[in-house]
């Protein structure tokens, strides 16, 4: 890192202010969580409310409940020359962020991650403001209602998202015995904005590059897993495509999958990622038990990320790459999908 580095830092205030829609919270006025998929928003994630156990009905000391709250945050930006990932993890004890740009032209990619144990991360308890903040020496981010801003040595992200005339996925769901996670998926989503990476300035603007933002709180399982595939694009057609599938976690009486035509969601059942564990990078194909999905991912690049702090460990592979295959849609109607960059992932934790 070179020593002259510096960080063009733009209202780095943190944001502890509700939406103004506040309609409904979590944890109900009885310590009840309140599970299964909402149509409303949910104003508050109030984690702190909620009387949290051991499986044997012990009271867990409010210090350690604290502390066993977990919450992140990804946006994914997908477009013919760049795809860019942007994350923030809180694990209260520690906190994890990143930012990479990847080249499909050239299939390279430049990226920069934290780990750290101080108090330099903040993600508020309202999903639909999307806001968080961190900071470091030589990595910032801020998001915003929308707005996006990072920056690390030789990136530097300025966007806008429209978050408006969208229907995210809320959801509700258990997570062991005594745990649960909330998680709102909101895609595909407009922007417009800039990436300076290296020497390069790309202009970003809708419907050539999409956007989709996932953020997530909750009681986690100590161990848990996920498969994970995503995309925010334009179909041939014009019209705009967003897609969320899961296995692993968060299906627990319900699912986190989904696909969104235009801005109108498809439910889609149970899921399947058959793959070859020891080559990630070839074809993936991804398949619904109500045959809605019937998808193959092909890789084009990856990227690793493998920690073990003895309290906590992550062992992640991330992809991105392309789609191509059929969804169908409550309708009956048949859509082919071909070239739609995106990703998929396969994850290990240890919260």
């Amino acid at each position: 890192m070179a020593t002259n580095f510096k960080i063009n830092r733009t209202g780095d205030s943190l944001l502890n202010a509700s939406p103004n829609s506040q309609l409904t919270s979590v944890i109900d006025a009885h310590g009840g969580v309140q599970y299964g998929l909402h149509d409303k928003p949910v104003s508050r994630i109030n984690y702190e409310d909620y009387p949290l156990k051991t499986p044997m009905g012990i009271k867990v000391p409010k210090i350690l409940k604290n502390l066993k709250v977990n919450q992140f945050i990804f946006f994914g930006i997908a477009g013919p020359e760049l795809m860019l990932g942007l994350g923030l993890v809180d694990l209260k004890f520690a906190a994890n962020a990143f930012l990479y740009v990847y080249d499909r032209k050239n299939r390279n990619i430049s990226e920069k991650a934290k780990l750290t144990f101080s108090s330099n991360i903040s993600i508020p308890k309202y999903p639909d403001s999307l806001s968080s903040i961190f900071e470091s020496e030589d990595l910032f981010i801020k998001t915003e209602n929308g707005s996006l801003f990072a920056e690390t040595e030789g990136i530097s992200l300025d966007a806008e998202l429209n978050l408006r005339d969208i229907s995210p996925l809320r959801l509700c769901t258990r997570a062991g015995y005594r745990g649960w996670v909330y998680t709102q998926k909101s895609m595909p989503l407009r922007l417009s904005g800039k990436i300076v990476h290296g020497d390069r300035t790309v202009r970003m603007s809708s419907p050539s590059y999409m956007a989709l933002a996932d953020w997530t709180a909750g009681y986690m399982r100590r161990n848990t897993f996920w498969n994970w595939a995503s995309t925010a694009c334009t179909l041939p057609d014009g019209r705009s495509f967003g897609l969320n599938l899961s296995c692993g976690v968060n299906e627990t009486g319900f699912t986190e999958n989904a696909f969104w035509i235009s801005g109108k969601m498809t439910k889609v059942d149970m899921v399947n990622f058959a793959f070859r564990e020891g080559s990630l990078l070839e074809t993936w194909h991804i398949t619904s038990f109500d045959r809605k999905i019937d998808l193959i991912f092909h890789p084009e690049y990856h990227r690793r990320e493998n920690i073990n702090i003895l309290v906590a460990a992550s062992k992640f592979t991330q992809l991105m790459g392309i789609f191509e295959g059929r969804v169908t849609t409550d309708a009956g109607e048949s859509i082919h999908i071909a070239g739609c960059p995106g990703w998929v992932e396969d994850h290990y934790a240890k919260w």
